[in-house]
């Protein structure tokens, strides 16, 4: 018989659910207990009623009545303990069933155990018993609750035993009576959620510790904390259980830690409570953001509140409070749970659960254990990776990216790719600015693609070259991923569908886009297939649901960012499906149809539009640019290449190893299977493809006509003639041995063998022939370095370009260094006196060549190599321009007259360069006269002087002219407040997409038992 005298206390809120199985549960148990008080906090269900149907005496108090208050109410009506150290309190809720030997098992542990004065069992789920909730608690850093499990852990008595724990949950919690008296009980100001931990923290202090004992079960439905019932403590001001939480988690750091963690502990809990809110923001929980915010606001509104906390748990502490801090996790622990989680993760996708045979004991296997009966019949290994076609096929393309890629090992640049910064930070601030000193100057837009490039590159460390580098590197690696998750979806064979996605990661347009560094091409190409997989049943578009739109809408973002020539196709379609829709809803009759179908479709065509501001409005102001790629305008090779599938241009594979695209969507077009429809759309992409290689344009910096380059046409085609011969492929052995010799038997030979041919000559194209593709690491410069000193110095470079066998030259502006990321695509026009000027060089008429680049801060001509003597000689025996030195990079002149950034004209007409102040853009003006800016004109150019604004001209060269009235400093700036406001827009609307793109939270009110279970 045990020598410990144990009183439950039950405490009741609306629990008449639960009710029942926990009086039978405590009144059951193995050893007896010697007296049941109930505390009532003013149910308004039959709760009372039931436990006084049981003889157990209820002592009622108010409905926002503190758990702790009931709790310490209940000991004071207690009678004297005659044997202290031996009588306990079980602290029981009214949704806590109790296994029959749990008080037996508890107090045989603390029996033992003289310095233990606090126990608890194992709790498991109320609805799922083999879910395990908690054995010990603790808090961490944060404030979260810290149980060490994982989600929906099941128990299978991996964590038996007796632990020495921070605390047990209240939840069946044995208490020794005199040191919860001796404590004062639970914290007053907890009157739910978190007494437990603080509890523990202030009896560890007190020099006694706490055990969890899982040889005690017991079964716990949260009903507080899962919002079965209402909140109604007086603390809960809004009855918000997640408010009050997390205000009590916060509560327990600020008062049990030492004094000297507390700065940290305000400013992780304030983050913490930034964080969390965000992401329920976008979870669609405002409810739950206002919690966060709210439950760590309350504790800096009430902080003598937390002073005389502390100052009660100063008089109560025996040893420091760093005591428990062994029991809080360590970062380090956190983030292993999580990785923890996260490769458990991984095993489930790569090992998905399969049906295994049911094995039914018999007379032959008498002699099996248990645990014999429980294994699989068939068990998975790692190395059967390896005969999986994916991972075959990926390993494949790693050997051949070594090759391919060998000479592409560190910073990239080349073909269509500028120089990229190493910094994040230098792309968002390019983004932000108002003015960008390219060439003449620009207030052009920054493309969209560059923020979506800064959001991608910060989880590699913020590093943009290594994220490039990267990207271009396992290119083919991503591109047979991406091509196989939507080539899966017209076969089941998954060795048909692996080579499609080889052939796709090999095709021609993905090998010119690699090797000639066209970014937009590739990202086109990675996209594409998961675009296709999103919009599936897109013609019963009113099935989609306004989130996935809005999510389609996102992904479609980037890609136009990327590629704005797919809005054209984009309009194209939305305005044939808009046709469609009218001819399928009874020529309009069925209005609801309609409109449910044309809602959808213009979300999704116009809020890419909306994301994309202000460059995309850009776009329809020179809607030239729709047919421009990012980086520099390299040329395709025109409708011939098209029509075999090859866009052509540096890199690309050569004429003779024919692709075999062509040739499957014309045998597919002959199909009965749905492999027609998709190479209906692939043969309209085609030949608008071949239309479109046929075009020339100018832009991107350039004022030479360029053929266009169909990458993004080409990465449609290229798609769909695979997709379209998987389909065809799909089950065809079973079907040519069916019948005769025909057609099909012909058609199919033709179609592997020039695929074969293909795949094993382009494979050896690009082992061989990598180191004369465009793209490679550690280029030469264009601009040499020593022009880079002077920042912002204007250098025209000349430099021959070579079409076929017509030698022209190239020419642009560079400021201080070669062109870097974006700098193409925001460059402006060349002015057409700059133009003439460059072209009055080379056919030695330029007497004045010298005066105009002057007159626009023109300070050096640089000929880069190989030079035209003949054009040597021309500039030399011109006036204007001093040779300045000749290296292996090519020849550089200076300007004779003298410019610079900001000149000065006195009223007497004379003209002089005025030096700039090295901390401001300011100058300082002698006398009155007028200040040139040489940068292209724009309404943001602002001049200061003594706080007055200056009267600001356009000059007839299309430069800023200030009127200046008297001697001064003269202050320069560029007012961006009218991009910094469209910014913010496009920011607005970003976010209110992702909010509506994201899936919606649930309240854990609306979530069903059986889920939280």
């Amino acid at each position: 018989m045990s020598s410990h005298r144990v009183t439950a206390i039950l405490v009741l809120h609306d629990g008449q659910l639960w009710l029942p199985e926990v009086v039978a549960s405590l009144t059951s148990q193995t050893l007896q207990v010697d007296s049941i008080v109930a505390v009532d906090t003013g149910s308004i269900d039959s709760s009372a009623k039931l436990v006084k149907g049981a003889r157990i005496p209820v002592l009622p108090m108010d409905r926002d009545t503190g758990f702790g208050e009931a709790v310490s109410h209940a000991v004071a009506t207690l009678p004297a303990s005659s044997d202290p150290e031996h009588e306990w309190l079980w602290i029981i809720h009214d949704d806590l069933s109790v296994d029959r030997s749990a008080l037996e098992n508890l107090i045989a542990e603390v029996d033992t155990r003289p310095n233990v004065a606090m126990a608890g069992p194992k709790l498991l789920g109320w609805h799922d018993r083999t879910h395990l909730l908690e054995i010990g608690i603790s808090i961490a850093a944060n404030g979260n609750r810290w149980t060490g499990l994982e989600p929906a852990e099941y128990d299978q008595g991996q964590r038996d035993g007796v632990h020495e724990v921070l605390a047990v949950s209240t939840a069946g919690a044995l208490i020794r009576r005199d040191i919860f008296e001796q404590l004062g009980g639970f914290d007053p100001n907890l009157d739910l959620f978190r007494d437990d931990v603080d509890f523990g923290w202030r009896l560890y202090s007190a020099g006694f510790a706490a055990i969890a004992v899982s040889s005690a079960v017991a079964f716990h439905a949260e009903a507080s904390a899962n919002e079965r019932r209402s909140v109604d403590v007086a603390e809960a001001f809004l009855h918000r259980p997640l408010l009050l939480d997390r205000r009590n988690a916060a509560y327990v750091l600020l008062v049990n830690s030492s004094w000297w963690r507390l700065p940290f502990l305000t400013v992780q809990l304030l983050a913490g409570a930034i964080f969390r809110s965000i992401a329920f923001l976008f979870a669609k929980l405002p409810g739950y953001a206002g919690d966060e915010i709210l439950a760590v606001g309350t504790q800096f509104l009430h902080p003598g509140e937390l002073f005389r906390a502390r100052k009660v748990r100063k008089t109560q502490r025996l040893v420091p409070s760093g005591i428990a801090l062994r029991f809080i996790p360590s970062r380090w622990s956190q983030l292993r749970l999580a990785a923890s989680r996260s490769a458990e993760w991984v095993r489930e996708q790569l090992f998905p659960s399969e049906i295994t045979e049911v094995r039914n004991p018999s007379l032959l296997d008498e002699n099996l254990d248990e645990e014999d009966l429980l294994t699989p019949a068939n068990s998975r290994s790692w190395i059967t990776l390896l005969k999986r076609p994916l991972i075959a096929a990926t390993l494949f393309l790693f050997v051949l990216t070594f090759f391919w890629s060998r000479f592409r090992l560190g910073s990239i640049s080349g073909g269509a790719l500028p120089e990229q910064p190493s910094g994040v930070s230098a792309l968002w601030n390019t983004y932000f600015s108002g003015w960008h000193s390219i060439a003449m100057g620009t207030s052009a837009s920054a493309p969209t693609w560059m923020a979506f490039l800064a959001v991608a590159a910060t989880p590699f460390f913020g590093n943009v070259n290594f994220f490039i580098a990267a990207l271009f590197f396992l290119a083919p690696v991503l591109l047979a991923l991406t091509g196989h998750l939507f080539f899966k979806e017209f076969s089941t064979n998954r060795w048909l569908t692996t080579s499609g996605a080889v052939l796709y990661a090999l095709s021609p347009v993905a090998i010119s886009a690699i090797n000639s560094g066209r970014l937009s091409t590739l990202i086109v190409l990675l996209l594409l297939p998961l675009l296709a997989i999103a919009a599936r049943g897109w013609f019963e578009i009113e099935e989609f649901s306004w989130r996935k739109v809005f999510a389609l809408s996102l992904l479609v973002s980037i890609i136009f960012a990327f590629s704005p020539f797919i809005f054209i196709l984009g309009i194209a379609l939305t305005g044939f499906s808009i046709y469609r829709d009218y001819i399928d809803s009874s020529s309009g009759v069925n209005i609801v149809l309609f409109n449910a179908r044309l809602y959808r479709r213009l979300a999704l065509t116009f809020t890419p539009l909306l994301i994309c501001a202000p460059w995309s409005f850009e776009l329809i102001i020179n809607p030239n640019r729709f047919f421009l790629d990012s980086g520099f305008l390299l040329q395709g090779s025109g409708p011939n290449f098209a029509l075999l599938g090859n866009p052509g241009g540096p890199g690309s594979l050569p004429w003779y190893l024919i692709s075999p695209l062509t040739l499957v969507l014309v045998i597919s077009l002959f199909s009965s299977t749905r492999a027609r429809f998709i190479a209906e759309i692939g043969f309209v992409s085609l030949l608008i493809s071949i239309l479109f290689s046929a075009i020339s344009i100018t832009g991107n910096g350039t004022s030479i006509a360029t053929q266009l380059y169909p990458g993004t046409l080409m990465a449609i085609t290229t798609m769909t003639a695979i997709a379209s011969a998987i389909a065809v492929s799909d089950k065809l052995r079973e079907r040519l041995k069916a019948t005769h010799v025909n057609f099909r038997h012909i058609s199919a030979a033709v179609m592997l063998i020039a695929t074969a041919t293909y795949a094993l000559s382009a494979t050896l194209w690009v082992a061989t022939t990598a180191g004369s593709a465009p793209l490679q690491s550690g280029r030469e410069i264009v601009l040499p370095p020593f022009l880079a000193v002077e920042k912002d110095a204007k250098t025209m470079v000349i430099r021959p370009r070579t079409v076929g066998e017509d030698v022209s030259l190239n020419f642009y502006l560079a400021r201080g260094g070669d062109a870097r990321l974006g700098d193409p695509d925001m460059a402006p026009s060349n002015r057409e006196q700059i133009t003439n000027a460059v072209l009055e060089l080379a056919d030695g008429s330029g007497l004045t060549s010298s005066s105009t680049f002057a007159l626009n801060g023109i300070k050096y001509l640089f000929l880069k190599n190989p030079t035209d003597e003949n054009l040597v000689r021309i500039i030399d025996g011109l006036g204007g321009f001093t040779r300045a030195s000749s290296t292996n990079a090519g020849i550089v002149w200076k300007i004779s007259a003298n410019t610079g950034t900001v000149l000065f004209t006195n009223l007497a007409g004379k003209t002089t360069v005025l030096p700039i102040s090295q901390s401001e853009f300011e100058v300082t003006v002698p006398e009155p006269g007028t200040l040139t800016l040489t940068e292209n004109y724009a309404q943001g150019w602002r001049a200061m002087q003594e706080g007055q604004r200056l009267d600001r001209n356009r000059s007839v060269v299309n430069l800023p002219v200030f009127e200046v009235l008297q001697p001064g400093t003269v202050s320069f700036l560029y007012d961006g407040s009218l991009r910094r406001a469209l910014i913010s827009l496009e920011l607005i609307i970003f976010i209110t997409v992702v909010v509506l793109a994201l899936p919606a939270g649930r309240r854990r009110r609306e979530i069903e038992d059986s889920e939280l279970a």
